[in-house]
């Protein structure tokens, strides 16, 4: 099964993990040019793929699902670029500083993961708060950003984001917001309302949106 990405082929399949409007907005959104670059689960290799065939100095990227890997091999060869690639739960297996670290792991709430159907059964997911695999990058990524690098990550409102911002601040001295998007409610979260906390959605004109924010974090 063959999809684009910002003009780019990849192929994917039932169970993998598909680029997301977060993994969209990365990809216009974070400055990645002459840099070196970690993808930190890449999924089937979106953002490493656009950052190679755009101007990174350098990508790496891992994953701790063995069938992203081979997807993400695939579609580098496919668009002519070189990807490093390896297997890490998380920075288990990174051993190298970089310029920039970009990862998009879930923060989403293990509930709402499971009834949007949006992660395939063999992709990690968050736990109830939505916010331990965050927090755990957060944490870990200062021993591998270069000086004067940085990292990027992203947040929805189904995590607990005074968790996560709490631990930005323990870990990074600058932070800033690079964007804050709110995205419409697809067919089953509206008919899972009920299970969600007010906080983490905003109704307008009985419409109603989540909300995804990118940071940039530096020290």
């Amino acid at each position: 099964m063959i999809i684009k990405f910002h003009n780019i082929e990849l192929e994917t399949s039932d169970d993998s993990f598909r680029p997301t409007l977060i993994s969209e907005e990365c990809a216009l959104n974070v400055e990645f040019a002459n840099k070196k670059v970690l993808d930190l689960g890449c999924g089937i290799g979106p953002l490493a793929i656009y950052f190679s065939k755009n101007g990174a100095s350098k990508v790496d990227a891992c994953d701790i699902y063995d069938k992203h890997l081979d997807l993400t091999r695939l579609n580098a060869q496919r668009n002519n670029v070189i990807v490093k690639t390896f297997k890490s739960n998380l920075f288990e297996n990174v051993s190298s500083k970089y310029d920039l670290i970009c990862c998009d792991v879930s923060g989403v709430s293990k509930n709402i993961a499971e009834v949007t159907g949006w992660f395939p059964n063999e992709v990690p997911k968050a736990d109830e708060t939505g916010s331990n695999l965050i927090k755990k990058v957060i944490s870990r990524s200062p021993s591998y950003i270069s000086e004067n690098g940085c990292l990027v990550i992203c947040t929805t409102s189904f995590s607990d984001i005074e968790e996560i911002e709490s631990t930005m601040e323990s870990y990074f001295s600058n932070r800033s917001k690079i964007l804050k998007k709110e995205v419409p409610f697809s067919k089953r979260l509206l008919q899972n309302l009920d299970m969600l906390n007010k906080n983490m959605y905003v109704k307008k004109n009985d419409k109603y949106f989540w909300i995804f924010t990118m940071y940039k974090l530096a020290n």
